[in-house]
């Protein structure tokens, strides 16, 4: 809901402001691919340059808010360094603070800081200044705390266009509408939740209470240049002077000050060298205003001088449906793949890689720093809007996948080199001929007993019969073994393992390992080991796990853990899980509260006939569900530890659309399906990989979970927040040119309750869900479509791009969504199951003390012993999730972040098990604040609701690699 000013009375006749701020909007890769769209970019800057050298009168030229274009320029262009850090430094061309302009909703809150942190290392790089107004005139909506972020790096003021709008106050509404009725008012749709009145200067609030000064771009960003008709002076007046008018007429309804702001530029538009001798013309011609050619710096700090004036607030997200601008909500699911990468990479770099070379630089090893920014640049390359979104040609989203890959790679690399530095140092005590000692480390901030993977080369022959997996007291620990292919490695009978000489295998096979790790401890670690038995077990146990059914003696009775199977249902100590063998939906019931969920994971398969940009469905559409269709059960792993039951339905779809693409085609697809179905030994959770071949076009499917209970609103983390929205849609949808959708962005994960009994659903890169007033969740898997943009579908007024086939858009081939399900008693935040979301999303790691490949140091590693056997580098009690663990980019601090995940304070307390010698608070600049108060090692924290706190630490480190 909104403050706003009263409704102004009657204007007094002032002189206007208006401040033109020149230039362009440079998408690096979309219609066109990044080199064709770079040939472009660099003849642009080259005429830029030329432009400001002859005119020194010319500018200032905004170069889109990012610094990518910077690289991507001298990188072809490094004669011209001089002249373009000239200008930038001159105050003629502004840049920055992001490094690529993001889509906001889809990467990672860390992602946003490392955005800005990385537009911030360019700029040092090349020793330039960088604009301090957050620009954001493209992105398809805006998160709640992006406020919060941007004071973090010192910014104020943020520029805005999709999401926002209402009609100005004072004014009634229009009918206007994206490309349509351009200088009429719009409707304020939502007024529930969203203001329904606007000015184009008002105060963005964040859900922690942090405020930037908004400025909303009424008539959008792209403004094409001025159009001259050397033949015709009339047309040429109504095109300049005219325009003029009408724009300044338009905008100064919004206006809260005597300042207006408009753009002069748009996507891949060149600086236009006539534009002074313009406005010099206009400005001969107009009463009331003048035009100057100008910055977004310069405005926000005009208005500035008029803050009284501003009276609208606007609080939380940006993403109001129907107020003229598209937000193009379908990109949530365009190409799902894309999101499930990204999601990988940045888990591998904010979970695993940063953290332990943090931790690794502490014990005295080396951190990674600049190879920690190859991932990541590599990774925010696919960040803007028109990549990550999925909503460009085939080939952009092909040269994706490498940028991906890299970035995966390299954090693999780190974090699992880190890792194995530090388990080399642990304590293992005594170990046996052969014997393989590892460490489990977890990366989040509680303890934990969690499903662990561990993979070993395949000549050591690991199996339960041989073999004994122990923990540091000697206590024997079930575990699993099964074969497995390492796509990147090589495995084969190194000396060094002690392994007898056999006869060749593929080297590509490894040994996978697991096991359930009890109580590792938050951001610390727990020693174990796997050593050969003296005698093999004997085989006479034929079933060395738990059967719930009934059988002989020694079948399945050997009780191990809490983990029981029988025909077509599985259970531990806090879940059990029952498959309906009619339709292969779950029934889940919480032992705990009692509760019982029943028709979980039935699938919903309907046609889809929008584009990469909207969901439509086709007005003669046909939704087929697995309720129909028999299943058929197998296992694919029973064991003491962890049990895998698979659910296949046999499935047919509609091929495609029909030719008209009103309805869904009568020819059928075959199409099978499988959910892989995982419960562990001691967590309270269900672990569902969902995996097919997709046959089929133009279709979107989903998976369902009903809670059973009607429920006004889902909850959904966001970025360091937790969304809540109403279920249903707002009154006033029909007639908008894109209608508000049920579909709505989530990160880790989306929650339900009705009070007394909760659901959460976690996933790993799913970023769309919809929640119905009768509390199903249902969880886009896939969205085939087979075009960039088109304009003959129900969903949306106009194009959103190009109408380029996309035929890789339709996600033929294989597909792969990975979620969880987690029951609770009463709200997500009561039972606190973002933990619980959050272990799946960030699973415990093993890494072998003893190289188990060529050693990637090309040396081998000795044991010390410096380290317990168990450790925790920092403690932490209280409710706060920890967001980032890092060295500080220009300093010898450890920054670690943490964000307060409630609605209320929260206090917690942190203990540092290594020295530290001084704490400050830092803002998530690095820039270092207030000193806190060290008490032994300790120190109290108090976060208020949603706030994120960034500490910086400077630690006594052991002496070691720089």
């Amino acid at each position: 809901m909104s403050e706003q000013a009263p409704s102004p009375s009657a204007p007094q006749k002032r002189q206007r402001v208006v401040h033109l701020y020149h230039h362009t909007h440079w998408d690096r890769e979309w219609w066109s691919t990044f080199q064709r769209f770079r040939f472009r970019l660099v003849h642009t800057i080259d005429k830029l340059l030329e432009v400001l050298e002859a005119d020194p009168g010319f500018g200032p030229f905004v170069l889109d808010g990012q610094t990518i274009v910077l690289k991507d320029y001298l990188e072809a262009r490094p004669e011209r360094r001089e002249a373009l850090v000239g200008f930038i430094r001159a105050g003629r061309i502004h840049v920055g603070p992001w490094h690529v302009l993001p889509d906001e909703f889809l990467v990672s809150a860390e992602a946003h800081v490392r955005n800005l942190l990385l537009g911030e290392r360019v700029a040092r790089e090349l020793g330039v200044g960088l604009s301090r107004v957050g620009y954001l005139p493209d992105q398809f909506g805006h998160v709640g705390q992006m406020p919060q972020i941007l004071r973090g790096f010192g910014i104020e003021s943020a520029v805005v266009w999709r999401g926002f709008g209402a009609p100005p106050l004072g004014k009634e509404e229009g009918d206007a509408e994206a490309g349509v009725n351009f200088y009429d008012f719009p409707r304020a749709r939502n007024k529930a939740v969203f203001p329904e009145r606007m000015q184009s200067e008002f105060w963005w609030e964040a859900p922690d209470g942090s405020r930037v000064l908004g400025i909303y771009l009424p008539l959008e960003y792209y403004r094409s240049h001025y159009k001259v008709f050397p033949r015709d002076p009339e047309r040429t007046h109504d095109q300049t002077v005219g325009r003029a008018n009408r724009t300044v007429n338009y905008l100064q309804h919004y206006a809260a000050t005597d300042f207006i702001l408009e753009p002069m530029g748009g996507d891949h538009l060149p600086a236009d060298e006539r534009l002074p001798g313009l406005l010099e013309a206009i400005n001969a011609q107009v009463e009331g205003f003048e035009y100057r050619m100008s910055s977004l710096e310069a405005f926000v700090a005009d208005v500035k001088t008029q803050l009284g004036r501003v009276g609208v607030v606007w609080r939380g997200e940006g993403r109001a449906f129907g107020r003229k601008a598209h937000l193009l909500p379908g990109v949530l699911s365009a190409r799902m793949h894309l999101k499930q990468k990204n999601r990988d990479a940045q888990a591998a770099l904010e979970r695993y890689a940063e953290p332990l070379q943090a931790l690794n630089w502490l014990l005295g090893g080396r951190y990674e720093h600049n190879y920690l920014w190859l991932a990541w640049e590599k990774l925010i390359q696919n960040h803007p809007h028109d990549s990550i979104c999925g909503c460009s040609i085939d080939q952009v989203h092909r040269e994706m996948i490498p940028r991906f890959d890299e970035a995966q790679q390299i954090a693999d690399l780190l974090a699992y080199s880190a890792q194995e530095e530090i388990a080399a140092r642990v304590d293992y005590g005594p170990l046996p001929e052969r014997a393989q000692p590892f460490t489990v480390f977890n990366p989040l901030s509680w303890t934990r007993t969690d499903a662990v993977r561990l993979l070993l080369n395949a000549h050591l022959r690991v199996e339960p019969q041989t073999w004994a997996l122990k923990d540091a007291q000697g206590n024997e620990v079930p575990f699993q073994a099964r074969t497995v292919v390492h796509p990147l490695e090589k495995a084969e009978a190194f000396g060094w393992l002690g392994v007898p000489s056999q006869p060749p295998h593929r080297t590509d096979e490894f040994t996978e390992v697991s096991f359930v790790a009890r109580e590792v401890p938050g951001l610390g670690y727990r020693a174990y080991r796997l050593e050969p038995r003296a005698e093999p077990v004997s085989h006479f146990r034929l079933r060395p796990y738990t059967l719930s059914e009934v059988v002989a003696r020694d079948k399945g009775n050997w009780e191990t853990t809490d983990l029981a199977m029988g025909i077509g249902r599985m259970e531990n100590a806090y879940l059990e899980v029952t498959v309906s063998p009619k339709d292969g939906s779950l029934t889940l019931r919480d032992k705990e509260t009692g509760h019982v969920y029943e028709g979980l994971g039935v699938f919903e398969d309907g046609g889809d006939a929008g584009d990469t940009y909207n969901y439509s469905f086709p007005i003669g559409d046909q939704v087929l569900s697995t309720r129909d269709v028999p299943p058929r059960l197998s296992w694919l792993e029973l064991g003491s530890s962890r049990s895998t039951l698979r659910v296949t339905w046999r499935w047919s779809l509609p091929a495609g659309l029909s030719e008209d693409r009103n309805s869904r085609s009568p020819d059928h697809v075959p199409f099978e399906l499988h959910s892989d179905v995982t419960l562990h030994a001691g967590v309270k959770r269900v672990d569902v990989r969902t995996h097919f071949t997709n046959t089929a076009k133009d279709h979107r499917l989903r998976v369902l979970f009903p809670l059973g209970r009607a429920v006004k609103a889902s909850s959904a983390e966001g970025h360091f927040h937790v969304v809540e929205r109403p279920v249903g849609l707002p009154e006033g949808e029909r007639g908008s040119g894109e209608p508000a959708v049920h579909e709505h962005p989530q990160q880790t994960f989306v929650s339900v309750s009705d009070g007394t009994r909760g659901l959460t659903l976690a996933n790993r890169g799913l970023p769309e869900f919809s929640v119905s007033e009768r509390g199903e969740v249902a969880l886009t898997l896939l969205r085939a479509v087979g075009w960039l943009s088109r304009e003959d579908f129900l969903s949306r007024v106009g194009g959103a791009g190009p109408t380029a086939a996309t035929p890789e858009a339709q996600m033929l081939g294989p597909v792969v969504a990975e979620y969880s399900l987690i029951p609770h008693a009463g709200t997500w935040a009561e039972a606190k199951s973002y933990r619980a979301a959050h272990d799946f999303n960030a699973p415990l790691s093993a890494v072998p003390a003893v190289s188990q490949v060529v050693p990637l140091r090309n040396r081998h590693l000795s044991l010390t012993g410096e380290l317990p056997p168990a450790g925790q580098f920092v403690a932490l009690e209280g409710d706060l999730l920890l967001s980032a663990l890092k060295k500080a980019e220009r300093s010898e601090h450890l920054i670690l972040r943490f964000v307060n995940l409630s609605a209320r304070p929260a206090e917690a307390r942190l203990r540092f098990h290594l020295p530290v010698l001084r704490a400050f608070r830092a803002n998530l600049r690095e820039e270092l604040g207030e000193e806190l108060r060290l008490e032994e090692g300790t120190l109290r924290l108090e976060g208020g609701p949603w706030e994120v706190l960034t500490l910086a630490l400077e630690p006594e480190r052991t002496r070691g690699e720089p």
